[in-house]
């Protein structure tokens, strides 16, 4: 069963509103949709904490966060750091093995990574190595505002360098506030570095309601959601609905 690795050019530049928000929308639509955090770090004494239980609580998946994530660290350090700190091993089979539970599950699964690309997990190996291992396509979040060009564009290209599919592009507004580089990011990322871009997820608090987020990720980026889950239109005599396209 296919699934979709959400990565960032950063930390915290939305990676788990995006991937969240992009569950719950796909959910709102009949899309049988799981999520996965393999692992995130500045975890609350060590447990499961804000990254994998935000993605469970706004998506609406059912599964524990035993299925959801795998390893949480309590340093705010990349994980492969945080591991080394607690003289834990992060076992890249073990990631893949929780993964492909979850394929078993549900029809599409969003993985969420920690940080950028290049974040180490274990050894030598990043996200960048994750991401080959489970052969997914990468839908690239970068943070709205000044710096996100030249981030994005790095980033971007590294993954088509090392033959990885992007199948998009999502801006998040991380702050209430734009600033003024905000308006000309995408159209500047088009043209210089004709980047596939999905669009961009306004701002919303983490404490926000999952039926808000969905509004906004549709707002945002809906239909090109849509074009790449391959979903459309249809009419029954209730109206307007959505179905998924085998």
């Amino acid at each position: 069963m296919p699934g979709l690795f959400i990565a960032g050019t950063d930390t915290h530049v939305g990676k788990t509103l995006v991937t969240a928000g992009l569950a719950a929308y796909l959910r709102s639509l009949g899309v049988d949709c799981g999520v996965y955090k393999p692992v995130e770090s500045g975890t609350l004494s060590g447990v499961r904490g804000s990254d994998s239980e935000t993605l469970k609580r706004l998506s609406g998946v059912p599964d524990d966060l035993d299925l959801i994530n795998v390893y949480a660290f309590e340093a705010p350090l990349a994980p492969g750091i945080a591991a080394k700190g607690q003289k834990v091993r992060i076992q890249m089979d073990r990631l893949v093995y929780a993964y492909k539970r979850l394929q078993l599950l549900h029809e599409w699964v969003l993985v969420e990574g920690a940080g950028g690309l290049l974040v180490p997990l274990s050894g030598k190996k990043s996200i960048v190595d994750l991401i080959k291992v489970l052969k997914l396509p990468v839908l690239l979040v970068g943070r709205l505002g000044l710096g996100t060009i030249n981030h994005t564009l790095l980033s971007y290209h590294y993954l088509r360098q090392e033959n990885i599919p992007v199948a998009g592009v999502v801006l998040s507004q991380s702050k209430k506030q734009e600033d003024l580089s905000a308006h000309s990011n995408i159209q500047t990322l088009k043209n210089w570095g004709e980047v596939p871009m999905w669009g961009v997820l306004r701002y919303i608090n983490r404490k926000n309601s999952r039926k808000e987020l969905i509004k906004k990720v549709s707002a945002g980026f809906g239909n090109q959601a849509n074009q790449f889950f391959k979903i459309s239109p249809a009419k029954n005599n209730k109206g307007p609905r959505l179905r998924l396209v085998h």
